[in-house]
């Protein structure tokens, strides 16, 4: 079960961590826009869930189609665990050693989307004589109550809340992939 577990769980950790180097790079190259795009970010994280459930599906069948929960589990969150250290490192690499006045650029674009977004919301519930009200500068201030977009913290804060939400997803996905051998009597 070690060799399954080290060839299955890192193999498909490794394709991850891949994937968040090559896009990360490739969005950081084309448009730094692309980082508040969930039409680009939310497909790669749902890609990553479906690495981990690939692989949950592979060291089963490689053992026979039998696999306990804690095995599925266990097979799930190291995939899962080494595909995200990809986008901690990748932030770390473009945001803090490469380019860092790119972290800066994307504060303001968050900034600026949040205004936006602010607008929109109240434009919505009905508020329009209040939507242009909000200013940069109290976006800035309650953005200094919380870690700086792609800063350390934040990545390893972002890392570890993935961590979370992924685990308690992995073990819904554990529940249904499961097999566990049948107890023979003697």
């Amino acid at each position: 079960m070690k060799d399954i577990f080290k060839k299955t769980s890192f193999k498909y950790g490794a394709l991850g961590f891949m994937i968040f180097i090559v896009a990360y790079f490739t969005m950081w190259k084309i448009d730094l826009g692309l980082f508040l795009n969930p039409l680009v970010t939310y497909p790669i994280l749902i890609f990553i869930f479906i690495l981990g459930i690939y692989s949950q599906k592979q060291a089963k069948k490689e053992l026979g189609g039998h696999l306990t929960f804690s095995s599925a589990l266990l097979y799930f969150v190291v995939t899962i665990a080494i595909a995200f250290l990809g986008y901690v490192s990748a932030g770390i690499l473009i945001f803090h050693i490469i380019d860092p006045d790119a972290k800066k650029e994307l504060v303001e674009l968050t900034i600026q989307a949040s205004i936006e977004m602010s607008n929109k919301m109240l434009g919505w519930m009905g508020m329009k004589e209040v939507a242009g009200q909000i200013s940069e500068d109290q976006i800035r201030d309650s953005m200094k109550l919380s870690p700086t977009p792609f800063g350390t913290a934040s990545l390893v804060i972002g890392y570890i809340s993935n961590l979370a939400f992924y685990t308690v997803a992995g073990l819904i996905s554990s529940l249904i992939i499961k097999k566990d051998r049948l107890y023979e009597f003697e």
